[in-house]
This record gives structure tokens, sequence and C-alpha cells, in this order.
């Protein structure tokens, strides 16, 4: 095909960057759209392809629009119920399928009190209208008169009149055995202040792990305590256990085996003919099992042991431990705490037992001004409540005992790890003398009608070798509340991860991406323009203007004019010395062409002269021909 050579260019270039111009702001502007079909079309959630899909009609699009929102409304509403429930109870309690062995559990500690509080002996003593009746009255409940101003309410008053007017540890505690072994029971047993008195108590922590104060005032009273150096005092927790391997020669005494021989026995002597005053009606002993690290409620929880009998008690330990993941749950809704959470001031150990105690010394303190003598006290010199004060603090405890009551009230909630131990009482008569007898702890004992009024034989002990604890976990973790939200959006919109990664790409990385490619293609498209406009005015420069409205002449060996724009542009890209070749290869052909129109014009002249000259000879001459011409 010969190559057209164009006599005019301008209009049309001006007039096609207008027109490109325009289409390239029209491509940056990226379809909203647009780009929301493509989704549809190309994204894994089921459905959406058919509203994207232009082919179908409006109806049909409708219809699986229509359905895509119901769809999505089931699968919202499926979701906020497995929301709720997360969030309502996410705590289960589950029996633990690994067992504790009974090694790793200590043996409880047993808390005795003589329903005596006070010895006759030593209350005749008192004379009246001095310190000492005050303190008696107090100890007693005795209501005299609640206006008595004469106590001062002294800790140390309080503490000295307990030691020496109760009965000691020594003289309830006629003879004790532990796992076998026959015990001193002063080494084994220490005094310990209850809201019963003074009473004795067995396998409690030392007061080193206990408090955290060494300075407070303590409810073991150094007097009587029972450290003899035999026994060593090691940590133990219920959240960690103990922490060193327990041996025979510490304590809190861990559990030696099952069964009777390996517990606890001892005799008891209540020694009923020195009552004086008692919380009860009856003659014998209080007797409570609780955590080591616990300070026990004797008044409100503790059971009978009645005089001249023999009792067995069997203990269940009930253990309460929690997992880890629900650590992150808030304390409202797992309803325990843990060690680390715990917020005591006087106790080290967090228990609920040991919270109320606490939480009822401040609010007594707080709204009478005093302390009860058994409760847990920061300072020495705090006052120590008296009759006078009893209308005080019976209101408050009445009122933290009323659980309707919310205006005064001890929220403790109790220890996620926490061990209980419940017993099981059997009673038989006690027979002293009448045959014989096993038990070698009633050897000293004679005299049948002593026994039988005033001596009770106790044996504590576990019959099991492993128990299983009850374990707080998640009910509805977060893994699985994930998997029950992707099952549930699976199930109604085949919705994954990748599918949420789709909606984050088509909202934000492909609409920059096709920005910033479609800014490169137009500043390319506007350099080729540029360039084209350049070379079209260097051709105006070189060769002068050409007319406007005339046909392009077409010559041979002479390239289209989309040709030309596409060799110039490889030029351009070549370099100067590209466009000086260039340039020459169209000067060449511009002057073959004009010799060639030169050649033409020479022998149309002399055919049109020739044929003028046949026409004027060959009126008279037809036929003869005129060789010059020829």
């Amino acid at each position: 095909m010969a190559p057209v050579f164009p006599l005019h260019r301008l209009p049309h270039v001006a007039f096609d960057k207008e027109q490109r111009i325009k289409a390239a702001i029209n491509r940056e502007r990226v379809s909203f759209t647009e780009n929301l079909r493509e989704y549809c079309l190309n994204t894994t959630i089921h459905g959406l392809k058919y509203i994207g899909t232009v082919s179908l009609t409006l109806c049909e699009r409708a219809y699986f629009f229509l359905t895509f929102l119901v769809v999505t409304a089931c699968s919202i509403y499926f979701i906020s119920n497995v929301y709720i429930k997360w969030q309502s109870s996410p705590i289960i309690i589950a029996l633990n399928p690994i067992a504790t062995h009974i090694r790793d559990i200590p043996f409880p500690a047993v808390t005795i009190c003589n329903m005596n509080q006070m010895r006759r002996e030593a209350a005749e003593r008192i004379e009246q209208n001095t310190l000492e009746e005050t303190v008696l009255q107090s100890i007693c409940s005795i209501d005299d008169d609640f206006n008595d101003t004469q106590y001062e309410g002294n800790w140390s008053a309080v503490k000295r009149m307990l030691l020496s007017a109760t009965q000691p540890c020594s003289a309830l505690l006629k003879a004790c055995r532990y796992a076998k072994q026959p015990e001193r029971c002063s080494e084994i047993f220490q005094s310990i202040f209850t809201d019963e008195g003074l009473c004795c108590t067995f396998n409690t922590l030392d007061t080193v792990y206990m408090f955290r104060n060494a300075t407070a005032p303590s409810i073991f009273p150094t007097e009587a305590g029972s450290s003899s150096g035999r026994f060593r005092p090691i940590l133990w927790t219920p959240e960690n256990g103990y922490a060193e391997e327990p041996s025979n020669a510490s304590y809190p005494r861990f559990i030696a085996g099952p069964g009777v021989a390996m517990g606890l026995a001892m005799v008891l002597d209540a020694n009923a003919s020195d009552y004086f005053c008692s919380s009860t009606s009856s003659v014998g002993f209080k007797i409570i099992f609780h955590s080591p690290s616990e300070t026990p409620k004797i008044t409100d929880y503790a059971q009978y042991i009645p005089v001249g009998t023999e009792n067995r008690i069997i203990i269940t330990p009930k253990i309460n431990d929690a997992t880890d993941q629900i650590r992150k749950v808030a304390q409202a809704q797992r309803q325990c705490v843990f060690a680390s959470e715990a917020n005591l001031s006087y106790y080290s150990v967090y228990s609920r037992n040991n919270c109320e105690l606490e939480c009822e010394a401040k609010l007594i303190l707080e709204n009478c001004g005093c302390v009860l003598y058994y409760l847990p006290k920061l300072y020495e010199d705090t006052k120590i409540c008296s009759r006078a004060n009893a209308r005080c603090y019976e209101q408050i405890r009445n009122s933290i005992a009323f659980s309707a009551n919310t205006s005064i009230s001890c929220s403790c909630l109790p220890g996620c790890f926490e061990i209980s131990y419940v017993p099981d009482l059997t009673t038989a008569e006690l027979q002293v003398g009448r045959f014989a007898i096993r038990e070698t702890l009633l050897d000293n004992v004679k005299d049948e009608v002593y026994a039988k009024q005033n001596l009770a034989l106790v044996y504590i002990f576990v019959k099991d070798m492993y128990y299983r604890s009850f374990t707080k976990g998640e009910l509805v973790g977060f893994t699985d509340f994930l998997s029950n939200v992707g099952g549930l959006l699976g199930l109604f919109l085949g919705f994954s991860i990748i599918s949420l990664i789709e909606v984050i790409y088509f909202v934000t990385l492909r609409p920059y991406c096709a920005k910033r490619k479609q800014q490169r293609i137009n500043r390319k498209e506007q350099n080729v323009e540029a360039n084209h406009l350049t070379a079209a005015r260097n051709e105006l420069l070189w060769f002068g203007s050409k007319p406007f409205n005339t046909t392009a002449i077409q010559f041979l060996g002479r390239p289209t004019d989309a040709e030309r724009y596409d060799a110039h542009d490889y030029h351009l890209q070549t370099g100067r010395n590209a466009m000086v070749k260039e340039f020459a290869t169209k000067l060449k052909h511009l002057v073959h062409s004009r010799l060639q129109q030169a050649n033409g014009w020479v022998r149309n002249t002399f055919r049109s002269r020739r044929t003028q000259l046949g026409r004027g000879f060959g009126q008279e001459r037809t036929g003869t021909s005129y060789p010059f011409y020829d």
C-alpha cells in the first residue's frame, strides 16, 4: 500500500488532545458502582454474584438481593444470641477428670473450744467495779449496764484476762495421736482467739505466713504458743499448694493416709464443774474444720461434741480450683478472686472467711469506734469494744448477716482456689472401765463417772485416697465464640476470613491501586501527545505550512499517517540521532516525490501538445504518423 503524505494536521491534533485529556480524567475517577459490581462478581460470599450480573433481569437481581438481606438478618440474630451467652454466663463448674492425691491436700485445721467461756474459779476472784469485771461482762456477754464506762477498751487487758481466766489447751486436751504416732498435745495444738474466747487449733499456718504485718496484734497469743522447735512451719496456699515438699516434721501436715488409724485422735476434758458462762445450753465442746489459712467462726458454724461420747468424724475434702483462661473474665462474672487480686490488709492469704472478718472489723470500727477482741486489728492501741458498745456492734453484725440489707454489707467473693472440709459425724456412748478396750489414749482414765461427765473421745480421718476437685472454666471462650460465629456466617452466607479480607481489599487497597495505575497511564499518554505535537510543529518548521481542506496525495514509498506517528514515537525514544535520521529520510522521500511530480507534469505537457498537433494535421493527413512527437 502506498504511503499517504498528509497536507494538514493541526485541527485534528487539538481536538484529539482535548478528548484524550477528558478521557484520562474520567478514568482517574474510579466508579463506586463499577467497583461494587466487580466485588459482587468476584467475592466468595454466596449470592452476591447474582446481584452484580448485568445479564440477569432486574426482577432476578432484586430476588437475590432480598434473599441476601433476609439471610444476613438471620445470621445477625443467631450471632447476637451467642454473644449474649458468652457475656452473661462465661463460666462453667465441672468435675475435674484428674483426681487429687491426699498427699497433696493438707489435713484440715481443727479448732476446738470448750463451751465454757470463763472458768468459775477465775471469775469468782474478780472484784466488783473493776476493769476485770467489765472484761468479764464483755466476754460472757452479761447485759448488766451498757453505759458502764470503766472499761477503756485496752487490748492488753483483754488478752491478759482471756489467758488467765479461760481453760488453757493443756487442760482441754488430755491425749493426742496423729498417723499412729502419739504426740504431745501442746506441740501440735496452739491457742487462738475466736468469737468463743480462747480455743485450741491444730494444723494451721504459722503467723509468719498468715499475716501481712508482723507488728499487728495477733490472734495467736505468744504466751500460749506451741512452737517447741520440733516442727518446722512451711507455706501452703490453696492456689499454689505447698511451697516445698512437706514432711512429718513440718506443718501444716499433709493427710498421711485413709482410715481412722492415719487420722487425728484426741481426748477432750470439759471440766464441767468449773463452768461459769457459756454461749450454749449444754456441756461439751465446739469443733470446726477449716482451711489452714483461715480464721474460723466458731459461734455460727461449729459442731457440738457432747461429753461422755466417742465420736468418729469422716472428713471429705471439697476442692475448688480454676483454669487460667478465666483470669481475663471480670470478677463479677466469674464470681471468684485469684490470689494476685486479693486486697486484704491483715491476712496474707485470701479467702472469703478472712475477707468477711476484715470487713466486719472495718465496719464496726467506722461506726462504733472500736473493734471486737477477736477481730483483726492493725494497731496495738485500737480500742476494744465493751458492753457499752454492744448495741452499736450488734446492730452492725445483724445488718451484715441480713442478706436483704444493702446499706451495710460485706461483698466478699470466694477464692478461685479454695478448700473446705465436709464432716460426717457419728456418736456413741463412751464406756470406761467396764471391759477391755484397745484404745491406748484412755489408759490413764479410770473413773467412769468422771469420764461420762467430762470426757469425749474424737477421731478425725478421711476414707479415700483420691478426691476430685470442682474446676471453674470457660463455658464459651473466645475460641468457641469465634467458632460459633464463623459457623453461623458460613452456614448463612458462606462468609470466611478470606471474605473479610476481600471486603477490606475492595474498600481500601483496590481503589488506591487503580487510581495510581490510571495516573501512570495518563501521564504516559500525555507524554506521547506532547511528543506528537512537537513532531507536528517540527514538520511545519522544516517544510512550511500546508494548505487546509485539500485532499492528500498518495505517493509510492510514503508511509501512512498512523505508521509515521508510530515511527516518530520510536525515534523520539532513541534520542537526537534517531530524529536526525528520521528527518533525513523524510527529506529524501519529499525530494523523490517532488521529482516524480515534476516528471509527471513534463510528460503530461508533452502529451497534451502532441494531441493538439495530431488533431490539426489529422484533418488533412489522416493516418499519417509524426515520428518526432512519438
